[in-house]
């Protein structure tokens, strides 16, 4: 008995000072290059996660724009929380890439007995295996937080933070009846570049309407290529916020009266061909000029509008 008690008084000021120095906060914070900078919240002992959108005014103060709590489980914190206890660093640690334009995350631990360390990440990259560790983080609090953020202003904070260190097709699923979908992330490049976007859009229902909300994330030369592949075809698939076409229109309307004007002056025309907008409209003449006739409302028709009609 009294060797029992004995072990009992040699652990317990281990066991207090393990206690102690448990973590019992977590803020996350996001500051990327033309993004706004946010901040999440986890407190432990609450079961919350805060989500704090701002940004910087002249004068170099933070105006925030949203700022709201969710509860969750001890079962939706489960793998967020063991990926979080990795490797906790015991002060201030950086790591760092020389980059123009870039951004970077911060993690911040707050323990009981209210010792602080920082995990100061500067302009990773998602290539290099320095960074794995924190990317396997910040993946897995996404997956975390987009599984108890529900309404749509949490949700667009959470993906305007993630779309800097996303890989992979920035898309969900909408709803099933009508059968829609969103981009919500950037997707630069074209149809020609080695993607994923083609193989996706080829994937969907043929046989039925499918809703494509762009959310005006698409770089100028995939919108063309859109209308190019689906939309002049009478493409089942309806693609809503493409907020390029218009000037696509514009240009392509510019063009025709170009061709009108300069008859047969090979100088002139040469300078044309070697323009996108040359080889979309000589290689569709018939499919773009039925499109030019529709009604504007018709080509830049809402999600809403396409929900009436898209069963």
């Amino acid at each position: 008995m009294k060797k029992l008690l004995f072990l009992f008084f040699a652990i317990l000021p281990y066991y207090l000072i393990a206690q102690d120095s448990k973590v019992e906060k977590v803020i996350l914070e996001f500051r990327y290059f033309k993004y706004p900078t946010t901040e999440y919240r986890i407190d432990y002992k609450k079961n919350e996660l805060t989500c704090i959108k701002k940004y910087k005014t002249y004068d170099y103060n933070d105006t925030i724009v949203f700022n709201k709590t969710y509860k969750f489980t001890n079962k939706d914190f489960e793998i967020i929380k063991h990926e979080l206890n990795q490797n906790i660093p015991d002060s201030v640690l950086l790591k760092s890439e020389p980059t123009l334009d870039g951004g970077g995350f911060v993690i911040n631990y707050f323990r009981k007995n209210r010792k602080k360390s920082e995990l100061i990440i500067n302009n990773p990259s998602r290539k290099s295996e320095k960074y794995i560790h924190e990317f396997k983080i910040i993946d897995n609090f996404f997956d975390f937080a987009y599984s108890i953020v529900k309404d749509s202003t949490g949700i667009k904070t959470l993906d305007e933070t993630y779309d800097p260190y996303f890989t992979g097709l920035p898309i969900r699923k909408i709803s099933e009846n009508p059968l829609e979908y969103k981009i919500w992330g950037n997707i630069s490049g074209n149809a020609s570049w080695k993607n994923d976007l083609i193989p996706f859009l080829e994937s969907l229902p043929k046989d039925k309407c499918v809703i494509i909300d762009c959310d005006n994330q698409l770089s100028y030369s995939w919108q063309e290529d859109i209308l190019r592949l689906y939309i002049i075809k009478n493409s089942n698939l309806r693609f809503a916020n493409m907020d390029w076409l218009k000037y696509t229109r514009e240009k392509i309307i510019e063009f025709k009266e170009k061709i009108k004007s300069i008859g047969n002056n090979e100088t002139e025309l040469n300078k044309l061909k070697k323009t996108t907008t040359y080889n979309l409209y000589m290689n569709n003449i018939v499919e773009i000029d039925k499109w030019l006739e529709l009604p504007e409302k018709l080509i830049f028709t809402t999600v809403e509008e396409y929900k009436k009609n898209c069963l």
